[in-house]
Parts: C-alpha cells; structure tokens; sequence
C-alpha cells in the first residue's frame, strides 16, 4: 500500500507542475501588458506636458531677452556697440554681397569652359551644323551644275579654241571664290 500512495502522489504533480508553469507563464504576460499600459499612459502625459513646458519656456525666454535688450540699450556702452554691432553687419552683407558676385562670375566661366570642353559631344549643334554644311554643299553643287550648264552651252557655239580654253578658268575662279564665301560665312 505504500508503494500504491506513492506512485498516486506521482501522477498528480506532473498535472500540478503544468498548472504551475502555466500560472506564472500568464503572471509574466501580465505583468507585460500592465507595464505597457501604465507606461502608455506615462508617454501621453509627458508628450502633452513637454508641448506645454516648451511653450512656457519660450515665452519666459523671450521677456528676458526683452529686458536685457531694454537694459542694454539704455546704457551708453550698450549704444555704443548696437552701433558698432550695425556696423559690423553692415559690412558683413556688403561682403556676402561681393562674394556672391564673385561665385556667380566664377560658376559662369566654368559653365562656359565645361559648355566649350562638351561641345564636340553636343548632338544637337553638331546635327545643326551639319544642316547648315549639307545646305551649303548643295547649293555649290547647284551652282557648279549651272557653270557646267554654261560653260558646254558656249563651246558648242564658239568657233575658235583659245576661247573654250579661257572659259573654264574664269568659272572655276568664281566657283572658288563662292566656295570661300559659303565657309567662311
């Protein structure tokens, strides 16, 4: 019999160990959602009195900062360096004024000298300038075909040599000098 006591005994606190871990399992859950609440609360409390203190703090600093300044300029030292203080700004901006000239003269030259550096790889002006070329290269081509046109016209109709020989070299000079004309422009 006291071995069937014993193994009664047994049975039961494996069931009670469960029901013991399960216990503090859920006192420690618990205790977590009571912390989270308690803190919740906490933060909302210091969220809404931190705007508040913030607001009474800047209010408080800005009457000192009016009775200093009111102190302070009532006294002849404080006239003398609110005057010297102008003084110092004044010629503060003057510089930032010059400055800001000088970088803007300076970023300029450099978009010049980077737009002068890129310009052999700008599309665009290399697409317009071979229109402004292949224009041009027709229009000599044109007008060669015209000299020809002129030059085959008169031969067939000039009876002696010496003048078909003078005859091209006077279109070519001006097929030349129009040449020139078109680059340079």
């Amino acid at each position: 019999m006291a071995t069937a006591k014993k193994t009664a005994k047994k049975k039961t606190q494996p069931a009670a160990d469960v029901d013991i871990a399960r216990k503090i399992w859920l006192a420690g859950v618990g205790a977590y959602g009571r912390m989270y609440t308690e803190t919740q609360g906490a933060v909302e409390k210091l969220a809404s009195g931190a705007n508040d203190a913030f607001d009474q703090l800047v209010a408080k600093g800005e009457e000192v900062e009016d009775s200093v300044r009111k102190s302070f300029t009532q006294s002849a030292q404080g006239g003398k360096i609110v005057s010297l203080m102008e003084t110092a700004t004044t010629k503060v901006q003057t510089f930032r004024d010059e400055q800001r000239v000088a970088l803007d003269k300076r970023i300029g030259k450099v978009r010049e000298m980077v737009s002068e550096t890129l310009a052999p790889l700008n599309v665009v002006a290399l697409g317009q300038a071979i229109e402004t070329l292949s224009a041009h290269v027709e229009a000599l081509t044109s007008e060669v075909a015209a000299l020809k046109a002129e030059k085959t016209a008169p031969a067939k109709t000039a009876p002696a040599a010496p003048a078909a020989e003078e005859a091209p070299a006077a279109p070519a000079k001006v097929v030349k000098a129009k040449a020139k004309e078109s680059v340079e422009a």
